[in-house]
């Protein structure tokens, strides 16, 4: 796993206000891990795609699209 996808995991993992939960979108964690925005949505996209990622709120749901990190990517980082 890249550098840069552990770091948008971690991000993600900070961010969160509960283990399951999570209110920011990509442009967020892009911002708040200092990466680019094009490329956190896409490594967000291959998270999710790889069952490390759990939706919150979809497009159509909310009008965001939000992820959390699931058991398997808290594990991944350590976390559990």
């Amino acid at each position: 796993m890249s550098e840069t996808k552990l770091k948008v995991m971690k991000t993600i993992f900070n961010l969160s206000d509960e283990w399951e939960y999570n209110i920011y979108e990509s442009d967020d964690i892009a911002e708040y891990a200092q990466l680019d925005k094009t490329e956190v949505k896409n490594i967000i996209s291959e998270l999710y795609d790889e069952g490390y990622l759990g939706e919150c709120m979809s497009i159509g749901d909310d009008g965001y699209e939000t992820f959390y990190l699931n058991k398997k990517g808290r594990a991944l980082i350590g976390i559990e």
